[in-house]
């Protein structure tokens, strides 16, 4: 891996919170990847993605975006580098769907709040998610994969060239969270870069550049999809027995429970 290209990385990452801790965790994510953590619930994916995004505090380790350690910017300028999808998102007052893309303009001098909105980058952001007829939509009579391609927009809007994305398929059917996976895959294949937390292993597997496995806030697994998701690895992480075949047409490992 080319040290130029790697864009985020951690080294030796701890964080504890009661009984609970992630430790020495060291992921590397290059421009224009498509990387994924999988792993058991209460295996610490949210809490990795929470430290990078900066809404917690790591006890010891560093991370880097685009070499800057982050806990020596501001976060403005963090905002410029990540934007984060929250697993869940539920806004205290009804906001219109352009409102909600708007504030991911936040971290710039002049933002939704201010009066300002730059209508051509609504455009695009609603545009590349599919929900450009959706802008004067509220928020809340959306379906739960409508609500998640307006929170990527929100992501695209603030232009970071990192996208964290926190179980990306959480409460959507197969169709969206297909639907979503491939909108996030034509970003990475546009320059963006994103490190998303998984529970649906075959998407994982379809779309991922490279998967890293977590059990019991540890790293136990990393690499491309056809070497992590096997039957003995599956097996490691869940404690579970499953059988792992290939796809027919486009040979990424299945998973059949």
């Amino acid at each position: 891996m080319s040290l130029s290209s790697v864009v985020l990385k951690t080294k030796n990452l701890n964080f504890s919170y009661g009984t609970f801790s992630v430790k020495n965790i060291n992921i590397s994510v290059k421009k224009g990847s498509f990387v994924g953590i999988i792993g058991p619930n209460g295996a610490g994916k949210s809490t990795i993605l929470k430290l990078i995004s900066r809404i917690l505090k790591c006890d010891d380790g560093t991370i880097e975006v685009f070499g800057n350690d982050i806990s020596h910017i501001s976060r403005r300028k963090l905002a410029s580098y990540i934007s984060f999808v929250r697993q869940e998102f539920s806004p205290a007052f009804e906001f219109k769907v352009r409102e909600i893309v708007e504030m991911g303009g936040l971290h710039r001098k002049r933002s939704f709040f201010s009066g300002y909105e730059n209508k051509n980058k609504l455009e695009e952001a609603l545009g590349l998610v599919e929900l450009s007829d959706f802008k004067e939509r509220y928020f809340s009579t959306l379906s739960g994969g409508e609500q998640r391609r307006v929170l990527i927009a929100r992501a695209l809007y603030q232009g970071s060239p990192i996208i964290i994305v926190d179980e990306l398929t959480a409460h959507l059917d197969i169709s969206q969270a297909i639907h979503i996976a491939e909108i996030l895959k034509k970003l990475t294949d546009s320059g963006k870069s994103v490190l998303a937390a998984f529970h649906n292993i075959n998407i994982a597997a379809k779309y991922c550049d490279y998967i890293y496995g977590l059990k019991d806030g540890k790293l136990c697994l990393e690499g491309v999809p056809h070497k992590v998701i096997t039957s003995e690895n599956f097996k490691l992480l869940y404690n579970s027995k499953v059988e792992v075949i290939y796809h027919p047409k486009n040979n990424y490992p299945v998973v059949l429970y």
